[in-house]
């Protein structure tokens, strides 16, 4: 089972630990940026996925004048964790990172890919189609990104040192914290809380009911800043 040669499915909701939020799965307009996207699917727990950390450390800085982004996805749910260990490994791990935590990653390229091991990278070109779907570490991956990359706008502006953002930062607007406790959370309106979520780009899918809105405002908008 292959996706290589389809066009990248859009991904919505995820929670960003690291850089500045970037689309996937989204086809560039005709006056932006041509960009390359390397998604690595990843977990903490991961002993091999933390070996290629450094490897996709390394390309991130090579192509650090290109449109090209390095996303380390990974489907945990504990938010706190992944940012913990993100937080711990510093300029090691200099490229953009989020969590999965609507699930697309997982449905939209894992499952169809076939794939049943982390880490696991797919390489989207600047037509938003899948050109590799496999190992990063495998030789196939820096020969489809080298291909790729030749087609990536130039960056402007610089990059940034958060990694992954790549000269944003400036034009985006960051959202405030949420530091309400869940009690005040509760006493906001359904439609409130939906808003607070689906501007910071998750999804209100998993909610069944006003307390799972509420929870996860708290959970997952109280330490993790968001940009518009």
């Amino acid at each position: 089972m292959s996706i290589v040669g389809q066009q990248c499915p859009p991904v919505r909701g995820l929670t960003w630990i690291k850089g500045d939020p970037i689309p996937v799965g989204v086809p560039a307009s005709s006056s932006g940026p041509k960009r390359v996207l390397i998604v690595e699917c990843w977990a903490t727990w991961c002993p091999p996925c933390r070996d290629s950390i450094p490897h996709l450390t390394e390309l991130q800085h090579k192509y650090k004048d290109k449109q090209v982004y390095v996303i380390g996805v990974t489907s945990e749910q504990n938010v706190q964790t992944v940012k913990k260990f993100v937080e711990g490994m510093g300029s090691k791990m200099d490229y953009a990172v989020a969590v999965d935590t609507s699930g697309e990653v997982q449905e939209g390229l894992m499952m169809p890919a076939g794939a049943r091991g982390i880490p696991h990278a797919f390489i989207i070109d600047t037509a938003n189609k899948i050109v590799f779907s496999g190992h990063p570490m495998d030789p196939g991956f820096e020969s489809a990104l080298r291909t790729a990359a030749a087609a990536a706008s130039d960056r402007t502006g610089g990059s940034s040192s958060s990694g992954g953002g790549g000269g944003a930062t400036a034009e985006k607007t960051p959202l405030p914290l949420i530091t309400a406790s869940l009690e005040e959370l509760m006493a906001m309106s359904v439609k409130a809380l939906k808003e607070l979520l689906t501007e910071r780009g998750l999804s209100t899918a998993d909610c069944v009911e006003k307390g799972d809105l509420a929870k996860k405002v708290q959970a997952q908008c109280s330490s993790v800043t968001y940009y518009k």
